[in-house]
């Protein structure tokens, strides 16, 4: 077998191209590419994903029940959600006056006008009133009294004339009252939550 030359300059290219081919093929085969258990491990303690957070659950506004007003209040009044609107009494009728200050809203019972208060009338003066109470509260027929006015004599004693409204509501009602004199009305309701407009027509 004939021996290589090796000092020659094509020999020893040669040689060198052959070392290089070792050297990247061993290169390539160390790379930094993982095996597949080192690819196992990384998946495996990888971040977790994060759990996705449902919206907040939305309610139902809730109503707060109306609040019936005791006592005398600024007119127009309120009337609660399960009762019939309350409406406005009856207007004056012959020689009756409408005074501004004897005009009242309220709810429950009440003395008008309040405190001290009183007014002067002549005898036929007239008592507006509208009413709405609480259904039922008229009772099995709808004809029971609900609202009761009655007069407050300057001594506190009750005075001769009284009206009475009765059924579950009452709108446009005029009573006619016979005696005059320096008044105050008492108002009594039978549920507290009756509500009432009444006008004082004096003559």
């Amino acid at each position: 077998m004939p021996s290589i030359d090796t000092s020659t300059p094509f020999t020893k290219a040669l040689g060198r191209l052959t070392l290089g081919v070792v050297l990247i093929t061993a290169a390539v085969s160390c790379g930094s590419s993982p095996s597949p258990s080192a690819q196992s491990h990384v998946a495996a303690t990888g971040s977790p994903l994060p759990t996705p957070t449902p919206p907040p659950a939305t309610s139902a506004p809730v109503q707060t029940p109306l609040a019936v007003p005791q006592g005398v209040v600024p007119c127009p009044g309120s009337t609660p959600t399960d009762q019939h609107i309350l409406g406005v009494p009856g207007g004056p009728g012959s020689g009756q006056t409408t005074v501004l200050g004897l005009d009242f809203c309220g709810g429950g019972g009440a003395t008008l006008p309040a405190g001290t208060a009183r007014f002067l009338t002549g005898g036929n003066w007239g008592l507006g009133i509208a009413d709405s109470c609480p259904v039922g509260s008229s009772g099995e027929g709808g004809t029971n009294t609900v609202i009761t006015v009655t007069e407050v004599l300057p001594g506190g004693a009750a005075g001769p004339d009284t009206a009475t409204e009765g059924g579950d509501w009452t709108d446009s009602s005029t009573t006619l009252m016979a005696t005059g004199g320096n008044l105050q009305l008492e108002v009594t309701a039978v549920s507290p939550d009756c509500v009432w407009h009444i006008a004082i027509y004096p003559t």
